[in-house]
């Protein structure tokens, strides 16, 4: 099994390395990894596209296959530690750079590194990726097959309840699974008097 990453232009990296040095270098969050890391000893690694879903989107079955590109991720390493993520919005430049230490950072790495051991992913090769499906909270590793079967979708931590976390999955069983409540949050939305004039 190989694992395949996007493919960055060198302005792309560039573009990652510079908001990364730069955000590292301000002391104003003092409690926070990139600032706390030497900028020399950044760097970014496993390239990967985002992809997201709507709410209505999986409200109403959609595949994942309908899922939009809206930016390319990479992993920031200090050392081999995941510290960050860092995001280029689609068109992949520099000026919708965003950077993130939560939680689905390590949890990447993880699925990843879990993906890479799996011998029932063996036989096959893919394209790594990320779902995102904002209005439930729901990230996960998006493994593209390569060759024509089937893809593979690994909920990141924190999960929405009924997804494990790390688990493998279909990605026909994960929007099964968040079909109900994307509908409850909809059906949520509408209720009231609609938005402020």
């Amino acid at each position: 099994m190989t694992l395949r990453g996007a493919e960055p232009t060198a302005e792309a990296v560039e573009a990652v390395r510079s908001h990364l040095s730069a955000l590292a270098a301000r002391t104003a969050f003092s409690t926070r990894a990139l600032n706390r890391a030497d900028p020399a000893t950044l760097g970014v690694a496993v390239p990967h596209d985002v992809y997201m879903l709507g709410l209505a989107d999986v409200a109403r079955g959609a595949s994942i296959d309908s899922a939009t590109l809206v930016g390319r991720r990479f992993l920031v390493f200090d050392g081999e530690t995941p510290i960050a993520s860092a995001e280029l919005a689609e068109g992949l430049q520099g000026s919708g750079f965003q950077a993130n230490e939560g939680p689905y950072v390590e949890s990447t790495a993880a699925a990843i590194a879990r993906a890479e051991a799996d011998p029932d992913l063996a036989r096959d090769d893919y394209e790594v990726r990320v779902l995102r499906i904002p209005a439930l909270y729901f990230m996960g590793v998006w493994l593209k097959n390569e060759r024509g079967g089937a893809d593979v979708l690994i909920p990141l931590d924190p999960a929405p309840s009924g997804l494990e976390a790390g688990r493998t999955f279909t990605p026909e069983d994960v929007l099964s699974a968040l079909a109900a409540p994307a509908r409850a949050r909809l059906a949520f939305d509408d209720v009231g008097e609609g938005p402020p004039a």
